[in-house]
């Protein structure tokens, strides 16, 4: 849906980056909104106010489809069965978190091997680090201590949102692996920043 503001109207919205996550399948083409928060960490608001979907050559894919499973802002786009293209999508999300400049530094408080689990919590890093984080994240971005992207280790997360932080449990992994040692940074308000 295009919007169209009069000159001097102040925008209270901005647009994601183009994103683009898995590639149609025998089973369809997934864009949903809670991975891609994981393979594009703090590109993608955790609330989007709308969404827009094209296929990757640009031509739009509008609802509704008799192949579109999901298409909504806040669960992100799905395209099941064999028919499906290749799909990207979108989202506009509120000025205040595409303007944001507020990270903060990496926290690591908690190591896979000592307890089965690596939890990054954000009420225990809230208490762990008094004044380092916001307590209303916008974003989250999760990364091994090494330096690897989340979505690239093949880990199952059974937490990663700006509510509650991230976790990746010991015992729900496949094959009964270990998960990696995770570090997670948030970003925050304008206004956390600016009152430091």
């Amino acid at each position: 849906m295009r919007r169209f503001y009069p000159v001097g109207f102040p925008l209270l919205e901005c647009r994601t980056p183009w994103l683009d996550r898995d590639d149609p399948s025998g089973v369809g083409d997934y864009e949903t909104l809670s991975l891609l928060l994981i393979r594009y960490p703090l590109q993608v608001c955790p609330k989007p106010i709308a969404i827009e979907v094209t296929t990757i050559s640009g031509t739009p894919a509008l609802p509704p489809g008799n192949i579109f499973v999901v298409y909504d802002p806040l669960q992100g786009f799905e395209c099941k069965n064999g028919a499906c293209e290749d799909y990207r999508v979108r989202f506009t999300c509120p000025l205040s978190f595409c303007n944001t400049t507020c990270v903060t530094m990496w926290f690591d408080s908690d190591d896979p091997k000592t307890n089965g689990s690596d939890s990054e919590l954000l009420s225990n890093l809230l208490t762990m680090y008094p004044g380092e984080i916001c307590t209303n994240p916008i974003g989250i971005e999760a990364k091994t201590v090494s330096g690897q992207e989340a979505y690239k280790t093949g880990d199952i997360f059974l937490v990663y949102n700006t509510v509650s932080g991230f976790a990746c449990v010991n015992a729900g992994q496949t094959g009964g692996g270990v998960c990696d040692d995770y570090k997670v940074r948030f970003s925050c308000p304008e206004t956390f920043c600016s009152s430091e």
